[in-house]
Parts: structure tokens; sequence; C-alpha cells
């Protein structure tokens, strides 16, 4: 086949167009094909169109008429069916169309006659209903590129309903994915107060709603509602009944109390009072109306946020501007306030100041929304002034969070420092760390109903005194790691784990071990963390110079410890928290610590790799030792019946 392209001027088109004139041979025939000719067909129709020649229609769509011919419209199955049926339109000469609007219907017409279309951002949604409706394929397809070329999150809640209305499956899940991955900003923009109860109902019920706060999704809410109020009040109940309002903030529940929206409803002002009352007399659940026990779905954190709080309690600052100074005594400056950490938010806050001037080695713990601050250094442990103390100090308090109020208790049977301490079934244990009195590992109690110090438990055997204590269903865990000498070999280090619970009730010691094995690692060099689970303990080990930790688990009610690798039906969702060291010591042989970490398993990573994205840092803006560190929980603490300070970073 032979091919010969000119380029013609077409008058219609107002540019030049190439013609193609094809030949081929086929035994004593020869074909000639002009396939310009279906160009020039369309182009002359059109101008027939302009001119009003030989047209045979008339499509009438609102108060516009368009004049055009029978057989273009054909083209589309909508008017093929239309013309081939029985309608009475088959013969008529006017049509009227309903359910799209002059300025769609015009936009097709024209495509129709020429092939080509231009579409921008004001007539998309014109064109698309009218497109769909005449079943126009191709131009639908253009419309669906035109959305995802400008596809962004300031028009995802756009997209994702046209993609419901006109069946872009692929865009719809990839818009509405990013509208819950990106509520709180997306909720910022004008396009959002477009949407109806339904279509916000439907985001707020979403499993997958994702933010940082539930405050913010709050005043997205109250922003909705602003826009249109005598409008959207009939929604307001249905939509506060899926805002957790035990994640909000006392402060913001009394401000809503007293929007007019809020206050026009008795059941939305009883929802809203009701969150508010439950915050301040301490409860972790609570009832929608009087009878009605909310769904424990609404009380389960949103993805994105947490129940997770870490306080950070005294210690001295080491910053670095410092750290060339000779004289260890101005290395630091003491932090003599609590400060708590928000992972959320990743914010740090100031919670208080401490009621005593001793900045150091005090022991932090928590229960019933008061944290027990025990113990105490005056000074670091390199300060050899002989006009000053360093020896571990008897001081105890007590710190109510909701109040903001400091009550000293009486004074410890011996001074302690360094030490750990729990509660458990209604008593404060301190264990380890150095006393004024014996340098053997002991342990104190207090009892917080009597307020009385009383006679501490005995204490087991242990190998080592490197113990990590925490409580669990009235029982004080201590979980240690210690070199087994008797089972070790010359090219294999065998490391022992043993947990010891004493049950307070029964006042009853035992324990269990397993041991564990790690090829070329010391001891020392592995971190070890403990945490609280659905009333278990649970316990992470961490070579320092790796990054494959191993989970342990201390079934409490069994007395068993296993190793969770060969759990297969468990179900997990723990966070492992603590503090960050230097890997080189800065000051004499003290460990400042720079960052919060946290170790964070589901059901599916604990069974598959540990890998470092379960692993979360957040810097402190200094280095920090001496220091008492408590992780806890915001519904434990009473989190939310306050407002505290950030600190700036």
């Amino acid at each position: 086949m032979a091919e010969v392209e000119s380029l013609d001027y077409n008058s219609d088109l107002g540019c030049y167009v190439r013609m193609e004139d094809r030949t081929s041979h086929e035994d004593d025939c020869s074909r000639y094909e002009d396939i310009s000719q279906r160009d020039k067909i369309l182009a002359e129709l059109n101008s027939q169109r302009h001119c009003g020649d030989f047209l045979d229609l008339v499509v009438k769509v609102q108060d516009m008429e368009f004049p055009c011919h029978r057989a273009v419209l054909a083209s589309t199955p909508y008017f093929k069916v239309m013309f081939s049926s029985d309608f009475t339109e088959r013969s008529s000469r006017v049509v009227q169309l309903h359910g799209i609007n002059s300025d769609g219907f015009s936009t097709i017409l024209d495509f129709l006659y020429t092939g080509e279309i231009s579409i921008t951002q004001d007539d998309i949604h014109d064109i698309l209903q009218a497109a769909h409706m005449l079943q126009v394929d191709k131009i639908t397809e253009y419309c669906q590129t035109f959305i995802e070329e400008r596809y962004d999150l300031s028009n995802c809640l756009s997209a994702m309903r046209l993609s419901d209305l006109y069946g872009f499956s692929d865009l719809r899940e990839q818009a509405r994915k990013d509208t819950l991955s990106n509520f709180y900003e997306i909720s910022q923009s004008e396009e959002f107060l477009t949407l109806s109860g339904q279509e916000l109902l439907d985001l707020l019920t979403d499993k997958k709603l994702h933010v940082t706060d539930e405050e913010n999704l709050v005043d997205a809410v109250i922003r909705w509602l602003d826009h249109d109020p005598e409008n959207r009040r009939t929604a307001t109940v249905a939509i506060f009944q899926e805002i957790r309002l035990m994640s909000v903030r006392v402060s913001t529940l009394m401000k809503l109390e007293l929007h007019p929206v809020i206050q026009d409803s008795p059941e939305c002002l009883a929802i809203v009072t009701g969150a508010k009352e439950k915050h301040l007399a301490g409860a972790t659940s609570w009832q929608v109306s009087a009878g009605a026990e909310l769904d424990e779905a609404k009380v389960r954190q949103r993805l994105g946020t947490s129940d997770d709080l870490a306080f950070l309690v005294g210690g001295w600052m080491i910053r670095e501007e410092n750290m060339c100074d000779d004289d260890y005594a101005t290395l630091t400056t003491p932090l003599q306030s609590v400060m708590c950490f928000d992972p959320d938010s990743e914010q740090y806050y100031h919670v208080s100041n401490l009621p005593t001037p001793v900045s150091g080695y005090m022991s932090v713990t928590s229960v019933e929304r008061c944290l027990y601050v025990t113990g105490g250094r005056a000074y670091p442990l390199y300060v050899h002034d002989p006009d000053s103390t360093s020896e571990p100090l008897r001081q105890a308090f007590r710190y109510d969070f909701v109040t903001n109020a400091w009550t000293k208790l009486p004074d410890m049977p011996r001074g302690r420092a360094g030490h750990q301490s729990v509660v458990a079934d209604g008593k404060l244990f301190l264990v380890g760390g150095d006393t004024d009195d014996t340098s053997t590992f002991s342990m104190d109690c207090y009892d917080l109903e009597e307020q009385a110090w009383i006679v501490p438990p005995t204490l087991p055997e242990i190998a080592s005194l490197d113990l990590t204590v925490t409580s669990c269903n009235g029982k004080i865990v201590l979980v240690e790691l210690f070199d087994d000498t008797e089972n070790a070999c010359s090219w294999l280090e065998e490391t022992k784990l043993r947990v010891h619970v004493f049950d307070v009730r029964a006042a009853h010691w035992s324990y269990s071990d397993i041991p564990v094995l790690y090829f070329c690692c010391r001891l020392q060099s592995v971190c070890k963390l403990v945490t609280v689970a659905h009333g278990n303990v649970y316990i992470l080990l961490t070579p320092r110079d790796s990054y494959s930790p191993h989970m342990f688990l201390y079934h409490v009610e069994q007395g068993t410890l296993s190793d969770c690798s060969e759990l297969e039906d468990i179900e997990l969702s723990v966070s492992f928290w603590g503090t960050q060291y230097q890997e080189q010591n800065t000051i004499h042989q003290e460990n400042p610590a720079d960052a919060i970490i946290c170790y964070k398993f589901d059901e599916d990573s604990i069974r598959s790799t540990r890998e470092t994205d379960i692993t979360h840092t957040w810097d402190l803006t200094f280095e920090l030792i001496g220091y008492g560190f408590l992780a806890t929980s915001k519904s434990s603490i009473g989190w939310y019946c306050r407002d505290l300070y950030k600190l700036e970073h």
C-alpha cells in the first residue's frame, strides 16, 4: 500500500489538517481511499448546523433550543434507542430533555459534531451529568482523566462525590482513603461545608477515619453546623453520638454546652453534659442518656489517637552549650518540674512544679488520677561538695492531676533514690534503688487507705539487681534478666528471663523463667521493656546493636512465661514505652536520655517482621539525667480534665 500525505486548510476548523490518500492493489482492481472524508462530513454537518441548513430536529433543554440533525444524535446509544423505538420522539421534530442542563448538552452536541471537547473545573459537573445520561462513554472517560490529572487533597471531596455518581471505583477508593486519612486538613476547606448530614455521618462512622485529636473533629463539626444551622439542626444528635466525647477536654465540652445549636437540642445537650460530668467524676465509660449504655465501639480510640501518655519527673537538663564546660556542677540545670508527652500531638506539656527543691532520682507511679513521687537526691551523683548531701531522701508526695494539688505524705521508713514504684491492691510499693541505711536490695510499702507505711513483704532471692517492676491484677511483678552460668558454653551465651510475682492479698511469692539465647550478645547490651496489656504482662527484649526485638508473655492468672512467637492465636495491641539513651556516657557513668521511645505491636507485626518502622522516637530538646519516667494512660490520669501549657521545642 502506498500513502501520500498532504496538508489542506480546513476553514471550519480554522487550521491545516492532514489528508491521506491511500491506494491498494488487488489483482486487477485498484482501491482508493480518502480518509479525510470523515472529517469533511463532520465539518460540513457542523457548518449546516450553524447555518440552519438541512436540520430536521430541535432538542429543548431547559429554556434553550438546539436545532440539529437527527442522524448525528442517533450516533449515541441514548438517541438511537429513542429514534428507533415506538416512542413519539421517533417522528417528532421537537424533543424535550430533562435531568440535564443546557450548558452540558451544548458541550456534548459540539463534541458529536466536531469530535473535540474542552473541559474545565467549572463545567465538569454539567458535562458528566449530560454524558452519563446520553451514554457518551468517551466523554465520561475524558472527564475521569480530567479529574485524575488534577486530583489533590483540595478537591478530593468533589472527586469522591463524582466517583460515587458515575462509578469511578478506583478514583473513589483513593479519594475516600485520602479524605479519611487527612480529615482535619480537608475539614478546613470550603467544600467540606457543602457535605450533607448523611455524607458527614458516613465519614464519622468509618473505622478508618484518622485524627490526631478528637477536638479537631469537634471543631470541624461545629464549623459545619454553623454554616447552615437552620437546616442542619436535625442532624446534630446523630452526629454528636458519633463523636468520642470521652476524648474531648472538659473545657471544650463546656463551650459546647453554650453553643446555640447544642442548647436547642435537649438530647444533644444531655450527651455533652453527661460526658463532662463523667470526665470530672473520673469515669472511663459513660451513658448516652439515662439507662442507655454507650456502645463499646464509641469509646475506643480512633486511628491516629491513643490512650498513651508519658511523664518525666525532675532530673537535670544537659544543654549543648554547656558541654565544653569543665565544671561539672554547671553542666546541668535542675528540672524541678513535672512534664508529660502526648504521642498523638507529639507535644511536650508542663504539668506542675515540684513541691521540693530536690531535683532528681525520684520514682513516680500513678493510681486513681494521682501521681506518687517518692525519694530522690538533691544533687547529681557526680557532685562532690562537702557542704551538700547526695544521700537518698525520705520524702514522699501525692499529686492530684485533675486539681493540680500536691499533698505531702509521711516520710518513708528509709531514704531511697533511683528506685522503682508501683501500686497494687491499694498499696504503694517501693523497690530497689539506693537506700540510706543498707546496701542490700529492699522494699518499702505504704497503705494508701490507712495513709501509713507498713511492714513490707519479704523479698525473694534475686539473681540480678537490674529489675523492672510493674503491677497487674493486684500483684507485683518483678522482671529480671541474668546470665545462666550453669548452662553457658564457650560459643553461646545463654541469658535467662525470670518473672517474680507477689500476690498482695495472699502474701505469696512465685516465679517463672525461660531461657533466652543471644549469639555474641552481651547481657549489658540488651534493653528490657515491660508493659501490662489485656490483663497480662508483656516483656520486650531488644539488643541495642540489633533491630530484632523479641517479645515474651507472662500470663498472670496461669503463672506461665512464654515466647510470643510460639503463640498462634494471640491477639495483641501492645505498646512499650521508655527512654532512649546516648551511645556514650556524657557525665561520668550516667547515661543521659535524649528521646522518648515507643515500640508498637499489633496482631500482624508480632508474628511477622520486626522492622524499625514499628519503633517511634520523639527527641527531647535537651539531654536529661536523674529523671523519673512513667508511662501511663490518659483515661486513668484525668488527662481531659485540664488544659496544659505546651512546651516550646
